[in-house]
Parts: C-alpha cells; sequence; structure tokens
C-alpha cells in the first residue's frame, strides 16, 4: 500500500516537472521568436543611430542607395564599399545641406533624416534566412544591405547658381514651388566638400555654421519683409486702410521714443502700396501700434509664427514674434520686423508662396520619391490670409517689385526686401528678399537671406536675379 502510494506520488511530481519544463521551453522560444521578430523589423533603426559604434560612421553609407536630383543626376553613391558624392565640386558643395556628408552632423540633410532607409540593413544570417542565399549579396557580419535609392525633388544647376550668387556671405537662397511645394533649391553658406571634408572644419571660423542649414534651422531679424505681415493685419481690420493716406517726415516719436526711416528720409504723401513700396518705417510702425499687439500676434501666427514646420521628417526652427512685454515703440519697430522680431527663410518663403496662391500655402518638401515610388503630394498649410487680402498684397508686392530696377523681367515679379540693422550704427545688417513669380510654367516662391552685408538690399536683389535668370533658362519656354 505504502509503495504504491510512493509510486503514485513519483509519477504526479515527474509529471508536474515535464508540465514546466514544457512552459518553460514554450517560453523560451516564444522570447526567442519575439527577439527574432524584433532584430528583423527594427535593424534599420539599430543601425543608423548615431550611438551605434559597431560599425563606424562611414561604413554606414558602404551600401547607400543613390541620391539623384530632379533631372536624375547623380548627387551620392555607393561603389565597392565607398561612399561617393558628384564629380563636380561646385555641385558637391552646393548640395551638401540638402545630401549630407558621411557624418550626421547636418541634422536636416537626407543621409541623417533618411539613413536608416538609404541603408535598408535587414538581418539575413546564417540562423534565419541565410540558407540559399547568393554570395554576390553584400554582407557585414549577419547583415544584408539593399540599398534605396532617393529622388529629390531639387535642381543641381540651380543649386550651382545660388551658391555662386551667395559669394563669400554666409546666407541662404530658397526656391519652392508655391503650387506643389517642391523646392527646386535650397543652398545654405558657408558649406564644404563632403568628399574632402576640412581638417579644420571644427577649428576655421571661416567654417563657422557649416553644419547648419540656414534655409531651415536659422531665424533671423525679418526686416522690412515683416510688413507684409503688418499689412495683412491692418488690410484685414481696417477696411478703409487702402483709402487712407500718411505724411512720413523720416522721423517721428512713436510711444515716447523715435521712429525713423532710411537715412531720416522723408517719403511725403503716402498710402499703404507707395508706404509699401518705399519701405517706410513710420507708416508701418504706427500701423503696428494701432492695431496693437494681439492683433499683430494673432496675425504673425496666422503666418506661421511662434511655431516651426514639419516636413520630409525635418522640423526647422521657429519663427518667433513676441511682443507680450513691449512697450509702444517697441511694438512699432516690430510691425517692420526689428525688435525681437525672428524668422526662417523657409517661413518667408511660404508666407510669399501664400500671397501668390490666394492666402494658403503648399508645405514644401524635397524628396521627391525612393526607388522610382512617389513620396509627397501636395499638401496644404493652415491658410495665412483671406483670398482678398492675398488679391491686394500680391498688387502691392508687384508694384513694388518695379522699383528694384536688376530684379529679372523674365517673369512678373511681386517682391519685397528687408534689412535687418544688426549694428548701432546702422551700417550693418542681414539683407532679404521675399517674393513670387506670377507665372504657370514657372511658379515659383523664393526667399534669400545674406549675413551682414553693408549694401543693404542690393546684393539680395542681385543673388535673387541670378538664381531667377537660370530658372528662366531652365523652365520658361
Amino acid at each position: 500500500m505504502t509503495a504504491g502510494y510512493k509510486g503514485v506520488v513519483s509519477v504526479r511530481k515527474i509529471s508536474s516537472r515535464s508540465f514546466m519544463i514544457l512552459i518553460m521551453t514554450l517560453a523560451f522560444f516564444a522570447g526567442l521568436v519575439y527577439y527574432t521578430v524584433n532584430l528583423v523589423m527594427h535593424t534599420a533603426e539599430w543601425v543608423s543611430v548615431p550611438s551605434n559604434t559597431h560599425l563606424p560612421a562611414h561604413d554606414k553609407l558602404e551600401y547607400a542607395g543613390k541620391i539623384l536630383d530632379r533631372n536624375n543626376v547623380v548627387l551620392a553613391q555607393s561603389v565597392e564599399g565607398q561612399r561617393y558624392y558628384n564629380t563636380d565640386e561646385l555641385t558637391r558643395k552646393a548640395c551638401v545641406h540638402i545630401v549630407g556628408d558621411n557624418s550626421v552632423n547636418i541634422a536636416t540633410a537626407v543621409q541623417t533624416v533618411y539613413r536608416s532607409k538609404l541603408t535598408s540593413f535587414r538581418f539575413t544570417g546564417s540562423f534565419l534566412f541565410g540558407l540559399g542565399m547568393p554570395e554576390s549579396m553584400k554582407k557585414i557580419d549577419d547583415v544584408t544591405i539593399t540599398g534605396n535609392d532617393f529622388r529629390l525633388t531639387v535642381d543641381s544647376r540651380l543649386q550651382k547658381v545660388a551658391l555662386q550668387a551667395l559669394g563669400d556671405y554666409k546666407g541662404a537662397i530658397f526656391f519652392y514651388n508655391y503650387k506643389t511645394g517642391e523646392i527646386l533649391c535650397m543652398v545654405s553658406t558657408p558649406t564644404y566638400d563632403p568628399q574632402n571634408v576640412p581638417e579644420d572644419i571644427e577649428t576655421n571660423d571661416a567654417y563657422a555654421g557649416a553644419y547648419l542649414n540656414r534655409a531651415l534651422s536659422a531665424s533671423y531679424p525679418p526686416g522690412s519683409t515683416f510688413k507684409l505681415v503688418t499689412a495683412n493685419a491692418a488690410l484685414q481690420t481696417m477696411p478703409d486702410i487702402t483709402k487712407s493716406t500718411y505724411i512720413c517726415p523720416g522721423t517721428e516719436i512713436v510711444g515716447g521714443s523715435n521712429v525713423s526711416c532710411y537715412q531720416n528720409e522723408p517719403h511725403g504723401l503716402l498710402d499703404m502700396k507707395e508706404a509699401l513700396a518705399k519701405s517706410c518705417n513710420i507708416y508701418f510702425g504706427k500701423l503696428a501700434v494701432a492695431l496693437g499687439r494681439d492683433r499683430m500676434t494673432k496675425t504673425a501666427e496666422q503666418m506661421g509664427f511662434n511655431q516651426h514646420i514639419e516636413f520630409d521628417g525635418i522640423e526647422t526652427a521657429d519663427s518667433i514674434y513676441d511682443v507680450s512685454t513691449a512697450n509702444d515703440n517697441e511694438l512699432a519697430w516690430s510691425g517692420i520686423g526689428q525688435y525681437t522680431v525672428l524668422e526662417t527663410p523657409v517661413n518667408m518663403a511660404m508666407i510669399s508662396g501664400a500671397i501668390a496662391n490666394g492666402g494658403t500655402p503648399v508645405k514644401p518638401y524635397f524628396v521627391d520619391s525612393i526607388n522610382e515610388l512617389s513620396q509627397n503630394t501636395p499638401t496644404l498649410g493652415e491658410r495665412m490670409l483671406d483670398k482678398p487680402t492675398a488679391d491686394t498684397l500680391r498688387e502691392m508686392m508687384e508694384y513694388t517689385a518695379l522699383s528694384y530696377s536688376n530684379l529679372d523681367r523674365h517673369f512678373r515679379v511681386c517682391a519685397k526686401t528687408g534689412t535687418a540693422e544688426i549694428s548701432d550704427d546702422g551700417t550693418v545688417a542681414h539683407a532679404w528678399l521675399t517674393g513670387f513669380l506670377i507665372d504657370e510654367e514657372c511658379p515659383l516662391a523664393f526667399s534669400v537671406l545674406l549675413e551682414r552685408v553693408q549694401t543693404g538690399s542690393a546684393e539680395a536683389i542681385e543673388a535673387a536675379n541670378k538664381v531667377l535668370q537660370a530658372a528662366a533658362e531652365y523652365y520658361h519656354a
């Protein structure tokens, strides 16, 4: 009896242990499957993070796909385990802030933002997928690299023209199709050659800010280009503003302190159209005070301020308009793009694009396709201004552009300059030009920004003019 009872207990113990072993075995295999699936699904993410030291930075692009411009010009490609850039040095320098280099220093470049898609690392080790794998497939350990090709919207020909137009200035040039959102030209300086990165790029002041795409990641005082925002606020809230006139004395006390026009020059009798064309500071400064902080802030935010822009997996720098603590004199200066106002070149171009589009901007993008599969379609942003106001501003900007004698006349151009003073004596400033073309074949909106010029906005006009002339040659029938 006792022996039989012990036998039953032993059998039960064995059964219990077998069941536990079975559970543990199933759990082990479930964990292995979960780990393997995650490894396969997220290999690209692991490989592409900057902190991964298993593969050196330059090796991550060994077998990456090609990067092409809109005309299928090769901007970057991998050949026999080496990353190469366009054979023309000027093209390489003009496109580096869009394409990137072998590092991840340019945060907004394709080779940084889309590194995992460019490389498309997939685990294909013999323990899982290796059986029958062709020997010709390239491998690093158990990773097979099948790079994806990227086709961009930019035109490398325009890129080169824009880089040369910037000359020795630090700055940015941004041109995009305001109907489709395609970025055709986006150049930032200073620049460098990604094929032969300067050894002193980290220490030489000439390369200070070379990793920064100034079109997207830098904000500047907008100067008189901001008068478009102030004009928008007035046109939407002051029904008779276009009929009213003002006599500009060249300098006037506003809010207890002086507001002056360029070199204190009187403009005489003005309506809004003439005030914009002659860029009268006092007119728009007093207008900002009359509108008040709340209205100015609301309109600025409708036009992209106090926020960033997102496209192609990128977040731009913010454009800033904050007059919460401003007195009336400071509010006046904010209305002409001074005080603490800051703007990105990309947002400035989008404002011009919105005016061209009847009030609503199309979001920009520069990745056209991956492996010939389209990645973007035109996407409307938030409405910046109503259509009647946009039409009025378009007319005013076209009238203003007629006063810029060195601006290209192949197109109907609408434009506004800006000179944002950054020195106490007013001799050093950032020079702006923003605008758009009224042309169905070439619907471009643009912004040009040159840092620290001493010749007003003339240099910005000349830089834009060179790109416009090239656009006329390449795109205009």
